[in-house]
Protein backbone atom coordinates (compact mmCIF):
# COMPACT_ATOMS: atom_id res chain seq x y z
CA UNK A 1 0.00 0.00 0.00
CA UNK A 2 2.87 2.36 0.76
CA UNK A 3 4.26 1.79 -2.73
CA UNK A 4 0.92 2.56 -4.31
CA UNK A 5 0.47 5.65 -2.15
CA UNK A 6 3.75 7.05 -3.37
CA UNK A 7 3.02 6.11 -6.97
CA UNK A 8 -0.50 7.50 -7.05
CA UNK A 9 -0.31 10.25 -4.46
CA UNK A 10 -1.83 12.82 -6.79
CA UNK A 11 -4.83 10.69 -7.71
CA UNK A 12 -8.13 12.06 -6.45
CA UNK A 13 -10.48 9.61 -4.78
CA UNK A 14 -13.80 9.03 -6.50
CA UNK A 15 -17.19 8.02 -5.22
CA UNK A 16 -18.30 4.54 -6.24
CA UNK A 17 -21.94 3.79 -6.97
CA UNK A 18 -22.93 0.95 -4.67
CA UNK A 19 -26.23 -0.68 -3.92
CA UNK A 20 -26.58 -0.93 -0.14
CA UNK A 21 -29.51 -3.37 -0.20
CA UNK A 22 -29.97 -4.79 -3.72
CA UNK A 23 -33.37 -6.20 -4.67
CA UNK A 24 -33.06 -9.91 -5.33
CA UNK A 25 -36.68 -11.03 -5.17
CA UNK A 26 -36.90 -11.71 -8.90
CA UNK A 27 -33.69 -13.76 -8.98
CA UNK A 28 -32.78 -17.22 -7.72
CA UNK A 29 -33.21 -17.96 -4.04
CA UNK A 30 -30.22 -17.49 -1.79
CA UNK A 31 -28.49 -20.71 -0.77
CA UNK A 32 -28.60 -21.65 2.89
CA UNK A 33 -26.25 -21.17 4.56
CA UNK A 34 -24.91 -18.13 2.67
CA UNK A 35 -21.68 -19.04 0.86
CA UNK A 36 -18.62 -17.39 2.41
CA UNK A 37 -16.28 -15.20 0.42
CA UNK A 38 -14.05 -17.32 -1.83
CA UNK A 39 -10.83 -18.56 -0.27
CA UNK A 40 -8.06 -17.96 -2.78
CA UNK A 41 -5.09 -20.28 -2.68
CA UNK A 42 -3.36 -23.22 -4.37
CA UNK A 43 -1.08 -26.22 -3.76
CA UNK A 44 2.69 -25.89 -4.01
CA UNK A 45 5.03 -28.44 -5.63
CA UNK A 46 4.94 -30.51 -2.41
CA UNK A 47 1.13 -30.64 -2.57
CA UNK A 48 0.83 -28.34 0.45
CA UNK A 49 -2.02 -25.83 0.21
CA UNK A 50 -1.27 -22.15 0.87
CA UNK A 51 -3.62 -19.20 0.83
CA UNK A 52 -3.25 -16.22 -1.50
CA UNK A 53 -1.42 -14.16 1.14
CA UNK A 54 1.34 -16.76 1.30
CA UNK A 55 1.66 -16.88 -2.49
CA UNK A 56 1.72 -13.07 -2.83
CA UNK A 57 4.42 -12.85 -0.15
CA UNK A 58 6.62 -15.70 -1.34
CA UNK A 59 5.83 -16.20 -5.05
CA UNK A 60 4.42 -12.88 -6.39
CA UNK A 61 5.53 -13.48 -9.99
CA UNK A 62 3.83 -16.87 -10.01
CA UNK A 63 0.60 -15.26 -8.80
CA UNK A 64 0.73 -12.58 -11.50
CA UNK A 65 1.12 -15.27 -14.13
CA UNK A 66 -1.38 -17.86 -12.85
CA UNK A 67 -3.88 -16.06 -10.61
CA UNK A 68 -4.16 -12.33 -11.40
CA UNK A 69 -7.77 -12.61 -10.21
CA UNK A 70 -6.56 -12.92 -6.59
CA UNK A 71 -7.19 -9.24 -5.86
CA UNK A 72 -5.52 -7.75 -2.80
CA UNK A 73 -2.66 -5.61 -1.53
CA UNK A 74 -0.06 -5.32 1.22
CA UNK A 75 -0.71 -3.04 4.19
CA UNK A 76 1.91 -0.81 5.83
CA UNK A 77 3.21 -3.80 7.83
CA UNK A 78 3.67 -5.79 4.61
CA UNK A 79 0.77 -8.07 5.42
CA UNK A 80 -1.29 -9.07 2.37
CA UNK A 81 -5.08 -8.83 2.59
CA UNK A 82 -7.71 -9.80 -0.01
CA UNK A 83 -9.96 -7.27 -1.73
CA UNK A 84 -12.94 -7.80 0.59
CA UNK A 85 -10.79 -6.97 3.64
CA UNK A 86 -9.81 -3.68 2.05
CA UNK A 87 -13.39 -2.90 0.98
CA UNK A 88 -14.65 -3.54 4.51
CA UNK A 89 -11.86 -1.64 6.30
CA UNK A 90 -10.68 1.08 3.88
CA UNK A 91 -13.28 1.48 1.12
CA UNK A 92 -12.15 5.02 0.28
CA UNK A 93 -8.63 3.83 -0.45
CA UNK A 94 -9.96 1.05 -2.69
CA UNK A 95 -12.17 3.43 -4.66
CA UNK A 96 -9.18 5.67 -5.26
CA UNK A 97 -6.61 3.00 -6.13
CA UNK A 98 -8.30 -0.25 -7.23
CA UNK A 99 -11.50 0.31 -9.23
CA UNK A 100 -10.66 -2.96 -10.98
CA UNK A 101 -11.57 -4.96 -7.86
CA UNK A 102 -15.12 -5.63 -9.07
CA UNK A 103 -17.72 -6.53 -6.50
CA UNK A 104 -20.67 -5.27 -4.47
CA UNK A 105 -22.12 -5.28 -0.97
CA UNK A 106 -24.67 -7.68 0.48
CA UNK A 107 -25.88 -7.32 4.07
CA UNK A 108 -23.02 -4.96 4.85
CA UNK A 109 -20.24 -7.21 3.50
CA UNK A 110 -18.39 -6.81 0.23
CA UNK A 111 -18.10 -9.83 -2.07
CA UNK A 112 -16.07 -10.08 -5.31
CA UNK A 113 -17.62 -10.56 -8.74
CA UNK A 114 -16.69 -14.26 -8.69
CA UNK A 115 -18.91 -14.78 -5.65
CA UNK A 116 -21.80 -12.90 -7.25
CA UNK A 117 -21.61 -14.94 -10.44
CA UNK A 118 -21.68 -18.08 -8.33
CA UNK A 119 -24.66 -17.09 -6.18
CA UNK A 120 -26.67 -14.55 -8.23
CA UNK A 121 -25.44 -14.70 -11.86
CA UNK A 122 -28.58 -13.15 -13.37
CA UNK A 123 -28.39 -10.20 -10.99
CA UNK A 124 -24.69 -9.73 -11.72
CA UNK A 125 -25.23 -9.75 -15.49
CA UNK A 126 -28.09 -7.26 -15.25
CA UNK A 127 -26.65 -4.84 -12.70
CA UNK A 128 -22.94 -5.04 -13.48
CA UNK A 129 -22.27 -5.58 -17.19
CA UNK A 130 -19.05 -3.65 -16.56
CA UNK A 131 -17.70 -6.68 -14.70
CA UNK A 132 -16.00 -8.16 -17.75
CA UNK A 133 -15.38 -11.87 -17.46
CA UNK A 134 -16.61 -15.36 -18.26
CA UNK A 135 -16.80 -18.89 -16.89
CA UNK A 136 -14.04 -21.45 -17.33
CA UNK A 137 -14.44 -24.92 -15.80
CA UNK A 138 -17.44 -23.74 -13.81
CA UNK A 139 -15.53 -20.82 -12.25
CA UNK A 140 -16.04 -17.18 -13.24
CA UNK A 141 -12.81 -15.31 -13.97
CA UNK A 142 -12.42 -11.58 -14.64
CA UNK A 143 -11.11 -10.12 -17.89
CA UNK A 144 -7.55 -9.78 -16.57
CA UNK A 145 -7.31 -13.54 -16.11
CA UNK A 146 -8.65 -14.15 -19.60
CA UNK A 147 -6.26 -11.66 -21.20
CA UNK A 148 -3.26 -13.30 -19.55
CA UNK A 149 -4.39 -16.93 -19.88
CA UNK A 150 -6.59 -17.00 -23.01
CA UNK A 151 -5.59 -13.97 -25.04
CA UNK A 152 -6.60 -15.45 -28.40
CA UNK A 153 -10.02 -16.31 -27.00
CA UNK A 154 -10.50 -12.73 -25.81
CA UNK A 155 -9.49 -11.29 -29.18
CA UNK A 156 -12.01 -13.57 -30.85
CA UNK A 157 -14.91 -13.15 -28.43
CA UNK A 158 -14.44 -9.98 -26.40
CA UNK A 159 -12.10 -7.42 -27.96
CA UNK A 160 -14.20 -4.81 -26.15
CA UNK A 161 -12.66 -5.88 -22.83
CA UNK A 162 -10.32 -2.90 -23.02
CA UNK A 163 -7.21 -2.76 -20.86
CA UNK A 164 -3.43 -2.92 -20.77
CA UNK A 165 -0.52 -4.14 -18.66
CA UNK A 166 1.19 -2.25 -15.84
CA UNK A 167 4.13 -3.89 -14.03
CA UNK A 168 3.25 -7.32 -15.47
CA UNK A 169 -0.41 -7.09 -14.41
CA UNK A 170 -3.36 -6.44 -16.68
CA UNK A 171 -5.74 -3.68 -15.64
CA UNK A 172 -9.10 -2.83 -17.25
CA UNK A 173 -9.93 0.50 -18.85
CA UNK A 174 -11.72 1.91 -15.73
CA UNK A 175 -8.49 1.57 -13.75
CA UNK A 176 -6.51 3.35 -16.44
CA UNK A 177 -9.04 6.14 -16.92
CA UNK A 178 -9.11 6.78 -13.18
CA UNK A 179 -5.39 6.52 -12.39
CA UNK A 180 -3.59 7.26 -15.68
CA UNK A 181 -6.03 9.36 -17.77
CA UNK A 182 -3.39 11.25 -19.76
CA UNK A 183 -1.74 8.00 -20.78
CA UNK A 184 -5.09 6.66 -21.97
CA UNK A 185 -5.81 9.80 -23.99
CA UNK A 186 -2.43 9.44 -25.68
CA UNK A 187 -2.53 5.70 -26.32
CA UNK A 188 -6.08 4.37 -26.10
CA UNK A 189 -8.64 7.03 -27.01
CA UNK A 190 -10.62 4.08 -28.45
CA UNK A 191 -11.50 2.92 -24.92
CA UNK A 192 -14.92 4.55 -25.10
CA UNK A 193 -16.65 5.41 -21.87
CA UNK A 194 -17.50 8.19 -19.44
CA UNK A 195 -17.98 8.90 -15.76
CA UNK A 196 -21.20 8.36 -13.82
CA UNK A 197 -21.22 9.60 -10.22
CA UNK A 198 -17.43 9.58 -10.22
CA UNK A 199 -16.98 6.08 -11.67
CA UNK A 200 -15.87 5.37 -15.24
CA UNK A 201 -18.09 2.98 -17.17
CA UNK A 202 -17.45 1.62 -20.65
CA UNK A 203 -19.72 2.25 -23.63
CA UNK A 204 -21.66 -1.08 -23.35
CA UNK A 205 -22.80 -0.08 -19.84
CA UNK A 206 -23.95 3.31 -21.08
CA UNK A 207 -25.86 1.81 -24.00
CA UNK A 208 -27.63 -0.58 -21.64
CA UNK A 209 -28.56 1.92 -18.92
CA UNK A 210 -28.58 5.33 -20.63
CA UNK A 211 -29.16 4.65 -24.35
CA UNK A 212 -30.81 8.02 -24.99
CA UNK A 213 -27.92 9.92 -23.44
CA UNK A 214 -25.25 8.35 -25.64
CA UNK A 215 -26.30 9.62 -29.11
CA UNK A 216 -26.49 13.17 -27.77
CA UNK A 217 -23.09 13.20 -26.09
CA UNK A 218 -21.03 10.43 -27.70
CA UNK A 219 -22.05 9.68 -31.28
CA UNK A 220 -18.38 8.77 -31.76
CA UNK A 221 -18.90 5.55 -29.78
CA UNK A 222 -19.48 3.48 -32.88
CA UNK A 223 -21.20 0.16 -32.29
CA UNK A 224 -24.46 -1.76 -32.29
CA UNK A 225 -26.34 -4.42 -30.31
CA UNK A 226 -25.80 -8.05 -31.32
CA UNK A 227 -28.48 -10.78 -31.40
CA UNK A 228 -28.18 -11.20 -27.62
CA UNK A 229 -28.80 -7.49 -27.07
CA UNK A 230 -25.22 -6.91 -25.96
CA UNK A 231 -23.65 -3.75 -27.34
CA UNK A 232 -20.51 -4.43 -29.33
CA UNK A 233 -18.07 -1.71 -30.45
CA UNK A 234 -17.19 -1.14 -34.09
CA UNK A 235 -13.99 -3.20 -33.81
CA UNK A 236 -15.98 -6.32 -32.96
CA UNK A 237 -18.31 -5.77 -35.93
CA UNK A 238 -15.42 -5.11 -38.33
CA UNK A 239 -13.82 -8.37 -37.21
CA UNK A 240 -16.88 -10.62 -37.43
CA UNK A 241 -19.31 -8.90 -39.82
CA UNK A 242 -17.24 -6.66 -42.08
CA UNK A 243 -19.69 -6.88 -44.99
CA UNK A 244 -22.53 -5.78 -42.72
CA UNK A 245 -20.45 -2.80 -41.57
CA UNK A 246 -19.56 -1.77 -45.12
CA UNK A 247 -23.23 -1.90 -46.01
CA UNK A 248 -24.65 -0.21 -42.92
CA UNK A 249 -21.88 1.79 -41.27
CA UNK A 250 -19.11 2.77 -43.69
CA UNK A 251 -18.59 5.82 -41.46
CA UNK A 252 -17.19 3.62 -38.68
CA UNK A 253 -13.72 4.66 -39.75
CA UNK A 254 -10.78 2.53 -38.71
CA UNK A 255 -8.30 -0.13 -39.73
CA UNK A 256 -6.53 -3.21 -38.38
CA UNK A 257 -3.05 -2.70 -36.95
CA UNK A 258 -0.07 -5.05 -37.23
CA UNK A 259 -1.47 -7.28 -34.45
CA UNK A 260 -4.82 -7.52 -36.28
CA UNK A 261 -6.50 -5.33 -33.67
CA UNK A 262 -9.07 -2.99 -35.19
CA UNK A 263 -8.43 0.61 -34.20
CA UNK A 264 -10.82 3.50 -34.83
CA UNK A 265 -9.81 6.65 -36.66
CA UNK A 266 -9.12 8.51 -33.40
CA UNK A 267 -6.50 5.95 -32.42
CA UNK A 268 -4.79 6.29 -35.78
CA UNK A 269 -4.84 10.10 -35.64
CA UNK A 270 -3.18 9.89 -32.22
CA UNK A 271 -0.60 7.24 -33.05
CA UNK A 272 0.16 7.51 -36.76
CA UNK A 273 -1.25 10.75 -38.22
CA UNK A 274 1.13 10.65 -41.18
CA UNK A 275 -0.31 7.29 -42.28
CA UNK A 276 -3.86 8.62 -41.94
CA UNK A 277 -3.03 11.73 -43.90
CA UNK A 278 -1.68 9.67 -46.77
CA UNK A 279 -4.27 6.88 -46.77
CA UNK A 280 -7.49 8.15 -45.20
CA UNK A 281 -7.93 11.91 -45.52
CA UNK A 282 -11.67 11.25 -45.46
CA UNK A 283 -11.50 10.40 -41.76
CA UNK A 284 -12.67 13.87 -40.76
CA UNK A 285 -12.26 15.07 -37.21
CA UNK A 286 -10.33 17.30 -34.83
CA UNK A 287 -8.79 17.27 -31.37
CA UNK A 288 -10.89 18.70 -28.55
CA UNK A 289 -9.60 20.70 -25.58
CA UNK A 290 -8.56 17.48 -23.83
CA UNK A 291 -6.45 16.43 -26.85
CA UNK A 292 -8.90 13.65 -27.70
CA UNK A 293 -9.61 13.27 -31.41
CA UNK A 294 -13.32 13.40 -32.18
CA UNK A 295 -14.87 12.52 -35.55
CA UNK A 296 -16.92 14.99 -37.52
CA UNK A 297 -20.18 13.35 -36.39
CA UNK A 298 -19.30 14.17 -32.78
CA UNK A 299 -18.56 17.79 -33.59
CA UNK A 300 -21.81 18.21 -35.53
CA UNK A 301 -23.77 16.59 -32.68
CA UNK A 302 -22.18 18.63 -29.89
CA UNK A 303 -20.82 21.83 -31.53
CA UNK A 304 -22.47 22.16 -34.95
CA UNK A 305 -21.83 25.91 -35.31
CA UNK A 306 -18.14 25.43 -34.61
CA UNK A 307 -17.97 22.60 -37.15
CA UNK A 308 -19.67 24.63 -39.89
CA UNK A 309 -17.45 27.63 -39.29
CA UNK A 310 -14.10 25.85 -38.95
CA UNK A 311 -14.59 22.79 -41.17
CA UNK A 312 -16.87 23.61 -44.09
CA UNK A 313 -15.21 20.78 -46.01
CA UNK A 314 -16.83 18.21 -43.71
CA UNK A 315 -19.73 17.55 -46.04
CA UNK A 316 -22.64 15.68 -44.52
CA UNK A 317 -26.15 15.91 -43.11
CA UNK A 318 -28.43 14.55 -40.38
CA UNK A 319 -30.72 11.58 -40.94
CA UNK A 320 -34.27 11.23 -39.60
CA UNK A 321 -32.87 10.23 -36.19
CA UNK A 322 -30.71 13.35 -36.06
CA UNK A 323 -27.52 11.36 -36.55
CA UNK A 324 -24.95 13.12 -38.72
CA UNK A 325 -23.42 11.16 -41.63
CA UNK A 326 -20.80 12.04 -44.21
CA UNK A 327 -21.46 12.66 -47.87
CA UNK A 328 -19.89 9.27 -48.66
CA UNK A 329 -22.42 7.54 -46.42
CA UNK A 330 -25.31 9.37 -48.08
CA UNK A 331 -24.09 8.55 -51.59
CA UNK A 332 -23.81 4.90 -50.64
CA UNK A 333 -27.23 4.76 -48.95
CA UNK A 334 -29.29 7.21 -51.03
CA UNK A 335 -27.37 8.82 -53.88
CA UNK A 336 -30.54 10.30 -55.41
CA UNK A 337 -31.32 12.12 -52.16
CA UNK A 338 -27.75 13.40 -51.92
CA UNK A 339 -27.81 14.72 -55.53
CA UNK A 340 -31.15 16.41 -54.98
CA UNK A 341 -30.50 18.02 -51.60
CA UNK A 342 -26.76 18.61 -51.80
CA UNK A 343 -25.65 19.31 -55.37
CA UNK A 344 -22.59 21.03 -53.87
CA UNK A 345 -21.23 17.64 -52.83
CA UNK A 346 -18.94 17.16 -55.80
CA UNK A 347 -17.18 13.83 -56.26
CA UNK A 348 -16.58 10.80 -58.44
CA UNK A 349 -16.09 7.03 -58.28
CA UNK A 350 -12.73 5.26 -58.05
CA UNK A 351 -11.84 2.08 -59.94
CA UNK A 352 -13.60 0.01 -57.22
CA UNK A 353 -16.79 2.01 -57.72
CA UNK A 354 -16.47 3.70 -54.34
CA UNK A 355 -17.62 7.34 -54.35
CA UNK A 356 -15.27 9.98 -52.93
CA UNK A 357 -15.73 13.72 -52.69
CA UNK A 358 -13.35 16.26 -54.19
CA UNK A 359 -11.57 16.69 -50.83
CA UNK A 360 -10.48 13.06 -50.99
CA UNK A 361 -9.37 13.36 -54.60
CA UNK A 362 -7.41 16.54 -53.79
CA UNK A 363 -5.38 14.58 -51.25
CA UNK A 364 -5.06 11.20 -52.96
CA UNK A 365 -4.89 11.93 -56.70
CA UNK A 366 -5.15 15.63 -57.56
CA UNK A 367 -3.67 15.08 -61.04
CA UNK A 368 -6.50 12.77 -62.07
CA UNK A 369 -9.06 15.15 -60.59
CA UNK A 370 -7.61 18.13 -62.45
CA UNK A 371 -7.73 16.22 -65.73
CA UNK A 372 -11.29 14.96 -65.37
CA UNK A 373 -12.79 17.75 -63.26
CA UNK A 374 -10.96 21.03 -63.91
CA UNK A 375 -13.97 22.86 -62.48
CA UNK A 376 -12.92 21.55 -59.05
CA UNK A 377 -9.63 23.43 -59.12
CA UNK A 378 -10.44 26.32 -56.75
CA UNK A 379 -12.38 24.12 -54.31
CA UNK A 380 -9.58 21.52 -54.22
CA UNK A 381 -6.91 24.16 -53.76
CA UNK A 382 -8.81 25.65 -50.80
CA UNK A 383 -9.41 22.15 -49.37
CA UNK A 384 -5.71 21.26 -49.51
CA UNK A 385 -4.75 24.52 -47.79
CA UNK A 386 -7.29 23.94 -45.01
CA UNK A 387 -6.35 20.31 -44.43
CA UNK A 388 -2.68 21.24 -44.41
CA UNK A 389 -3.19 23.15 -41.16
CA UNK A 390 -5.24 20.36 -39.58
CA UNK A 391 -2.73 17.67 -40.52
CA UNK A 392 0.18 19.78 -39.31
CA UNK A 393 -1.53 20.11 -35.92
CA UNK A 394 -2.03 16.33 -35.78
CA UNK A 395 1.66 15.71 -36.48
CA UNK A 396 2.70 18.14 -33.76
CA UNK A 397 0.26 16.59 -31.32
CA UNK A 398 1.65 13.14 -32.08
CA UNK A 399 5.19 14.39 -31.48
CA UNK A 400 4.16 15.85 -28.11
CA UNK A 401 2.56 12.53 -27.18
CA UNK A 402 5.78 10.70 -28.02
CA UNK A 403 7.80 13.10 -25.85
CA UNK A 404 5.35 12.66 -22.97
CA UNK A 405 5.55 8.90 -23.30
CA UNK A 406 9.35 9.10 -23.27
CA UNK A 407 9.24 11.11 -20.06
CA UNK A 408 6.76 8.67 -18.51
CA UNK A 409 9.01 5.77 -19.43
CA UNK A 410 11.99 7.61 -18.00
CA UNK A 411 10.14 8.20 -14.73
CA UNK A 412 9.26 4.51 -14.50
CA UNK A 413 12.86 3.52 -15.20
CA UNK A 414 14.10 5.91 -12.52
CA UNK A 415 11.67 4.49 -9.98
CA UNK A 416 12.66 0.94 -10.88
CA UNK A 417 16.36 1.87 -10.74
CA UNK A 418 15.86 3.43 -7.31
CA UNK A 419 14.16 0.27 -6.05
CA UNK A 420 16.93 -1.88 -7.54
CA UNK A 421 19.67 0.29 -6.03
CA UNK A 422 18.04 0.20 -2.61
CA UNK A 423 17.74 -3.59 -2.83
CA UNK A 424 21.39 -3.92 -3.88
CA UNK A 425 22.50 -1.72 -1.00
CA UNK A 426 20.41 -3.76 1.46
CA UNK A 427 21.90 -7.01 0.14
CA UNK A 428 25.43 -5.64 0.40
CA UNK A 429 24.79 -4.39 3.94
CA UNK A 430 23.36 -7.78 4.92
CA UNK A 431 26.46 -9.43 3.46
CA UNK A 432 28.71 -7.08 5.43
CA UNK A 433 26.76 -7.67 8.63
CA UNK A 434 27.01 -11.43 8.13
CA UNK A 435 30.77 -11.24 7.50
CA UNK A 436 31.30 -9.04 10.56
CA UNK A 437 29.21 -11.37 12.74
CA UNK A 438 31.15 -14.42 11.48
CA UNK A 439 34.47 -12.65 12.10
CA UNK A 440 33.54 -11.72 15.68
CA UNK A 441 32.10 -15.17 16.31
CA UNK A 442 35.37 -16.77 15.21
CA UNK A 443 37.35 -14.43 17.46
CA UNK A 444 35.11 -15.26 20.43
CA UNK A 445 35.56 -18.98 19.80
CA UNK A 446 39.37 -18.55 19.75
CA UNK A 447 39.22 -16.58 22.98
CA UNK A 448 37.12 -19.25 24.68
CA UNK A 449 39.45 -22.01 23.49
CA UNK A 450 42.58 -20.17 24.75
CA UNK A 451 40.90 -19.37 28.07
CA UNK A 452 39.98 -23.01 28.53
CA UNK A 453 43.53 -24.16 27.67
CA UNK A 454 45.30 -21.49 29.77
CA UNK A 455 43.05 -19.98 32.48
CA UNK A 456 45.92 -17.81 33.71
CA UNK A 457 45.67 -15.79 30.45
CA UNK A 458 41.96 -15.09 30.86
CA UNK A 459 42.64 -11.48 31.84
CA UNK A 460 44.50 -10.80 28.65
CA UNK A 461 48.03 -11.14 30.01
CA UNK A 462 50.74 -12.86 28.04
CA UNK A 463 52.57 -11.93 24.88
CA UNK A 464 50.87 -14.52 22.66
CA UNK A 465 47.41 -13.29 23.52
CA UNK A 466 48.41 -9.67 23.02
CA UNK A 467 49.63 -10.53 19.54
CA UNK A 468 46.33 -12.30 18.82
CA UNK A 469 44.40 -9.22 19.91
CA UNK A 470 46.61 -6.99 17.77
CA UNK A 471 46.04 -9.25 14.77
CA UNK A 472 42.30 -9.19 15.43
CA UNK A 473 42.28 -5.39 15.54
CA UNK A 474 44.22 -5.24 12.29
CA UNK A 475 41.94 -7.78 10.60
CA UNK A 476 38.85 -5.90 11.80
CA UNK A 477 40.19 -2.67 10.33
CA UNK A 478 40.93 -4.46 7.07
CA UNK A 479 37.40 -5.90 7.02
CA UNK A 480 35.95 -2.41 7.51
CA UNK A 481 38.13 -1.05 4.70
CA UNK A 482 37.01 -3.84 2.37
CA UNK A 483 33.38 -3.18 3.22
CA UNK A 484 33.87 0.52 2.49
CA UNK A 485 35.52 -0.29 -0.83
CA UNK A 486 32.68 -2.59 -1.83
CA UNK A 487 30.12 0.04 -0.86
CA UNK A 488 31.98 2.70 -2.83
CA UNK A 489 32.29 0.36 -5.81
CA UNK A 490 28.55 -0.27 -5.76
CA UNK A 491 27.90 3.49 -5.57
CA UNK A 492 30.20 4.06 -8.57
CA UNK A 493 28.48 1.27 -10.48
CA UNK A 494 25.05 2.70 -9.74
CA UNK A 495 26.17 6.22 -10.66
CA UNK A 496 27.56 4.90 -13.95
CA UNK A 497 24.25 3.19 -14.62
CA UNK A 498 22.38 6.43 -13.95
CA UNK A 499 24.68 8.34 -16.28
CA UNK A 500 24.21 5.71 -19.00
CA UNK A 501 20.44 5.94 -18.56
CA UNK A 502 20.61 9.74 -18.85
CA UNK A 503 22.70 9.47 -22.02
CA UNK A 504 20.24 6.97 -23.47
CA UNK A 505 17.32 9.23 -22.59
CA UNK A 506 19.02 12.22 -24.21
CA UNK A 507 19.77 10.17 -27.33
CA UNK A 508 16.13 9.07 -27.50
CA UNK A 509 15.00 12.68 -27.19
CA UNK A 510 17.35 13.70 -29.99
CA UNK A 511 16.13 10.81 -32.12
CA UNK A 512 12.50 11.82 -31.64
CA UNK A 513 13.33 15.41 -32.56
CA UNK A 514 15.17 14.24 -35.67
CA UNK A 515 12.32 11.96 -36.70
CA UNK A 516 9.80 14.74 -36.20
CA UNK A 517 11.89 17.16 -38.25
CA UNK A 518 12.19 14.63 -41.08
CA UNK A 519 8.46 13.93 -40.87
CA UNK A 520 7.61 17.62 -41.09
CA UNK A 521 9.98 18.09 -44.03
CA UNK A 522 8.36 15.16 -45.86
CA UNK A 523 4.94 16.56 -45.00
CA UNK A 524 5.82 19.96 -46.45
CA UNK A 525 7.32 18.41 -49.59
CA UNK A 526 4.15 16.42 -50.21
CA UNK A 527 2.04 19.51 -49.62
CA UNK A 528 4.13 21.44 -52.14
CA UNK A 529 3.55 18.67 -54.68
CA UNK A 530 -0.19 18.86 -54.07
CA UNK A 531 -0.17 22.62 -54.55
CA UNK A 532 1.77 22.31 -57.81
CA UNK A 533 -0.97 20.04 -59.16
CA UNK A 534 -3.30 23.04 -59.20
CA UNK A 535 -0.84 25.39 -60.89
CA UNK A 536 -1.01 26.09 -64.63
CA UNK A 537 0.57 23.30 -66.64
CA UNK A 538 4.04 23.88 -68.12
CA UNK A 539 5.37 22.30 -71.23
CA UNK A 540 2.54 19.99 -72.14
CA UNK A 541 0.46 19.92 -68.99
CA UNK A 542 -0.08 17.31 -66.32
CA UNK A 543 0.10 13.63 -67.13
CA UNK A 544 -2.69 11.94 -65.22
CA UNK A 545 -2.91 8.42 -63.86
CA UNK A 546 -5.81 6.20 -65.01
CA UNK A 547 -9.23 6.74 -63.40
CA UNK A 548 -8.84 6.07 -59.69
CA UNK A 549 -5.28 4.88 -60.17
CA UNK A 550 -3.81 7.28 -57.66
CA UNK A 551 -0.35 5.92 -58.34
CA UNK A 552 -1.49 2.60 -56.89
CA UNK A 553 -2.61 4.39 -53.72
CA UNK A 554 -6.41 4.23 -53.82
CA UNK A 555 -7.74 2.49 -50.73
CA UNK A 556 -10.46 -0.11 -50.34
CA UNK A 557 -13.66 1.04 -48.59
CA UNK A 558 -13.20 2.08 -44.94
CA UNK A 559 -11.79 -0.65 -42.74
CA UNK A 560 -11.65 -3.02 -45.67
CA UNK A 561 -9.53 -5.57 -43.82
CA UNK A 562 -6.17 -4.32 -45.09
CA UNK A 563 -3.84 -4.38 -42.11
CA UNK A 564 -1.48 -1.52 -41.40
CA UNK A 565 2.05 -2.49 -40.41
Amino acid sequence: MTRLKSLLATTAATVLLMLAVPAFAQYRQWPTPLPPAPIWGDFDSGHTWHDAAWWWQSQPEWVKQHHPEWWGEFDDDHMWHPAWWWWNTQPGWVRAHHPEWWGDYYQGNWYPATWWYQTQPDWAREHHPEWWGDVDGGVWYPAGWWWQQRRDWVLQNHPEWWGDTWEDQWYPAPWWWQLQPQWVIAHHPDWWGDYYEGVWYAAPWWYQYHPDWVPLHHPDWWGEFDNHHYWRPAGWWWRYSPDWVRQNHPDWWGEFDGQHMWRPAGWWWHNDPDWVRQNHPEWWGAFDDSKIWRPASWWYATKPDWARENHPNWWGDFDDKHVWHTDTWWHQRDAAWADQHHPEWKGDFDDKHAWHDLHWWAQINPAWAMQHHPEWKDAMSESVARQHGEQEEALRNHHNVELQELERSRSQQQQEAARTQAAQLRQLQQKHDAETAAFERQHLQEYQQRTKAAPENAGGAGGDWQRVEADHTQQAAELVRRHQQETQALARQQAAGQQAAERQHFAQQQDLQRQHAEQMQSFERQHAQQVRAFEPARGGGNVAAPHGGGGGHVEAPHGGGMEHH
